[in-house]
């Protein structure tokens, strides 16, 4: 689903696009964890969180949307969003 978005220099970590009816969707990780962008599904909308030092209760950043074409546009704007904070660092 995601195929065509440059997460460099991240690594997926996980990815279950195909079950998007789970909680757990797709997962990036950067800089050994430093940085984690992940995908999941809450009841009735998509969530995209940008993570910093494993601190899941205050996201550097959060998007939400209940579509599937603005979630791929949501994920690109978050994977660049990371890019560059880690080129700011």
């Amino acid at each position: 689903m995601f195929d065509d978005i440059d997460f460099s220099p991240g690594i997926v970590t996980y990815n279950v696009t195909q079950y998007l009816d789970q909680e757990d969707i797709f997962q990036v990780a950067y800089r050994d964890d430093a940085y984690v962008l992940d995908v999941g599904w809450y009841r009735k909308e998509f969530a995209v969180y940008v993570i910093k030092d494993s601190d899941w209760q205050n996201p550097v950043l959060e998007k939400r949307c209940m579509e599937l074409d603005k979630l791929y546009e949501l994920v690109q704007e978050c994977s660049l969003y990371v890019r560059k904070l880690i080129s700011e660092s």
